[in-house]
């Protein structure tokens, strides 16, 4: 070839360009310095180079030596093969060779492997440097935040006090609420910020703090640091499948940690501590293993988590679809086969609450004052924690005032920037002060010698009052429970119609109890579902359900009836009623009422009027909600009355003066023509209007009568 274009790695342009190439055929790759050659992934120039090579527009690679190019055996023998190809030849500071030839074939080959296998040993005996370092404690360790390394290469605790309390409250509201995830919901309602590090861009670091997030709550409970033990190779990468380079990192166990020296430097919890928070975490997870409780939920179901199966072991998971159950799915699940058992949550939970209740009664004494104790503790963690920030922001104030008393008074755009800032910190402290104020307004009052004096009083009832207070959440139930019971085993085969109650305590004993099962149904008893029908056929549901109470008749579940239970019942023993809500035939119903649309084809009006009677309670029926299905009474004389051609006589009163006539008001006069106290009449001689009756016992007023004679054209009574 006349001219070859070159492309030469790690070497200079003036070296090819004096061997006699010109410089505008040589191209120089620089791009992977720095970078290992361990893999091709992330290095663009060999990349570039390899693509140039099989596109033929490279005559001769140089290079001061091949092992540069890769320290991958793979990726060196495809470059070899694509230069064999398209004739390309390769140069180092030892010679030129010709892929096509064998000979320099092998003896690339031979520099390519012995390339590898350098960086291999390289990379050997690095690591176990890196090991040994670890062994020994020496390897220092990206420190987090709340931890500080001395000149000597000592870890110590940040000077920080601020910084130490934070990190001790989240650790003591593990101790007490049992979860990560109720921890940010404590922070979150009590406006607590956690700290965090930062850079301040000259390779420091700087703390900073924002408001409390689960991942760094997280990291806090899971860090072994903060127990005061160096720990290396906590996690490790694995390579994914099909991605090039990309590593994944996965957690280890504990026992297969590189490094674990516990006790290492001070903490802010015991090893002890840090352990049982572990435990409790891996519990709380969703996909934890069969024999992890969780994190105790609000659910009606107080035994979830801790309840077995006794023919399978494995938990009774509780389900809520129509009523609280616990049930075994574990086989069904798994292999398809029947379910093992099932119970009610109710006769359970109430026979291990009731073994709880009565295995605390000689703890009672101080049971109260505990929970006092521990709400005052919070408070004055709260505080703590409140005035460390105010006495933060306060600073950053008065740091702010310094920096701008300092400036030059003359130079208004640095005096003007430090005095926004100053402004800004000044509402930074104003704006904790406030929130400090309202939470301090809404905290509680610490109990006084008086008050703890009357708790001891009350101790011997305070707790089943507590467990059956409606302050007290499921959850706290549970957790009480799980204080006390590890676990609860529940057997249905040992005993028809009972359960076997196994209860596993904390301290090892052991306690069994056999209840009763609840029958699988409750039936209405028959002189019941006799009265029942018989009421059906002359009136409605509800006057049925108040009838059935009068005369001390229960429901099936010994409770009240209503108008609901009635219609259940109807329903379930196909009893039909003639008192229904709507019409589904001519005529009268079961109790003689009419629907609006049959009264109003009797009376010769639509059926608008009709309704429009009822409302101004001129009419005598029943409508029991807004837009229901009207039905009004009427009999012969109701017909009489209402169809205008009963007489004007004497003792009736315009229905406009009847409140002053009766002394009534319009309200309670309608609920006497509803009762039968007072009749209505349509005088049709009277251009169809409405008059009320008083009753004979009550007669109207002898000027009302005289003025109604006038009117009308009688005389007078």
């Amino acid at each position: 070839m006349s001219t070859w274009r070159a492309r030469p790695c790690n070497t200079n342009s003036p070296n090819a360009v004096s061997l006699g190439w010109p410089t505008e055929q040589v191209q120089i790759i620089d791009d992977d310095l720095g970078k290992s050659g361990i893999s091709s992934a992330e290095r663009t120039g060999f990349q570039t180079l390899v693509t140039a090579v099989g596109l033929a527009q490279v005559g001769i690679i140089l290079v001061t030596d091949v092992s540069r190019l890769a320290r991958n055996c793979a990726d060196w023998y495809r470059l070899l093969d694509l230069a064999s190809l398209c004739a390309t030849l390769i140069s180092d500071s030892a010679g030129i060779y010709d892929p096509r030839l064998f000979d320099d074939r092998l003896l690339l080959g031979l520099k390519g492997t012995f390339a590898e296998a350098q960086w291999y040993n390289m990379r050997t005996h690095l690591t176990a440097a890196l090991f040994n370092k670890a062994r020994r404690g020496e390897l220092a360790l990206r420190l987090p935040v709340g931890y500080d390394r001395l000149a000597d290469g000592r870890v110590v605790l940040t000077a920080d006090r601020q910084v130490q309390d934070a990190i001790r409250l989240v650790f003591a509201l593990f101790r007490q609420l049992g979860s990560a995830h109720r921890i940010l919901h404590y922070c979150r309602d009590h406006q607590l910020t956690l700290p965090y590090l930062t850079s301040d861009g000259l390779g420091g670091r700087l703390v900073a703090w924002r408001p409390a997030d689960f991942t760094a709550i997280y990291q806090i409970l899971k860090r072994p640091i903060y127990a005061g033990a160096y720990a290396y190779g906590r996690t490790q990468g694995q390579h994914l499948p099909g991605s090039q380079g990309k590593v994944r990192r996965q957690r280890l166990p504990q026992e297969k940690w590189i490094v674990l020296k516990p006790d290492a430097h001070e903490g802010y919890i015991t090893w002890a501590e840090y352990q049982e928070n572990q435990k409790q975490l891996a519990e709380n997870r969703q996909l934890a293993p069969p024999a992890a409780a969780g994190p105790a939920r609000e659910g009606s179901a107080l035994l979830q988590g801790i309840v077995l199966c006794a023919r399978c072991g494995r938990p009774l998971r509780p389900r809520y679809r129509n009523k609280p159950i616990y049930v075994c799915e574990a086989l069904s699940q798994a292999l398809a086969q029947p379910r093992c058992q099932r119970f009610g949550v109710t006769h359970v939970d109430a026979a291990v609450t009731e073994l709880l209740l009565a295995a605390v009664q000689p703890a009672q004494l101080e049971l109260a004052l505990v929970a006092s104790q521990q709400a005052e503790a919070e408070r004055q963690q709260l505080q703590r924690h409140w005035l460390e920030r105010l006495e933060h922001a306060r600073y950053e104030a008065t740091l702010a005032r310094r920096r701008y008393e300092q400036v030059d008074p003359d130079n208004r755009l640095v005096a003007a920037e430090l005095e926004r800032r100053w402004e800004e910190q000044l509402v930074a402290v104003q704006t904790v002060e406030r929130a400090w104020t309202e939470l301090q307004a809404a905290a509680p009052l610490p109990l006084s010698s008086a008050e703890q004096a009357q708790i001891r009083r009350l101790a011997r009832k305070i707790l089943p009052a507590l467990w059956h207070a409606p302050t007290t959440t499921n959850a706290d139930r549970k957790r009480l429970l799980r204080c006390l019971i590890k676990t609860v085993t529940l057997d249905s085969f040992s005993q028809v119609g009972f359960t076997r109650i196994q209860v596993l305590w904390q301290t090892g004993a052991a306690t069994e109890v056999t209840v009763p099962r609840p029958r699988p149904g409750c039936r209405t008893p028959q002189p019941v579902l006799a009265r029942l029908r018989e009421l059906a056929a002359t009136e409605p549901d509800y006057r049925i359900a108040e009838i059935l109470n009068a005369e001390g008749r229960q429901t099936a579940t010994h409770h009240a009836w209503t108008k609901e239970n009635v219609r259940q019942t109807r329903i379930k023993y196909r009893i039909p009623t003639a008192c229904g809500p709507y019409a589904r035939q001519p005529g009268p119903r079961g109790d003689g009422l009419f629907s609006a649309a049959e009264a109003a084809q009797q009376l010769n009006v639509s059926p608008g009027m009709i309704c429009d009677w009822y409302r101004r309670g001129r009419l005598v029926g029943e409508q029991r909600q807004p837009h229901a299905p009207l039905w009004v009474r009427l009999t012969e004389a109701d017909h009489h009355r209402y169809s205008g051609a009963a007489p004007l006589t004497p003792d009736l009163i315009l229905e406009a003066d009847a409140p002053s006539a009766l002394g009534l008001s319009p309200e309670q006069i309608r609920q006497q023509v509803q009762a039968g106290s007072l009749l209505t009449f349509r005088i049709w001689r009277t251009r169809r209007r409405w008059y009320v009756q008083p009753p004979p016992q009550n007669p109207i007023p002898h000027s009302l009568e005289v003025h109604y004679a006038d009117v009308s054209g009688f005389p007078p009574a």
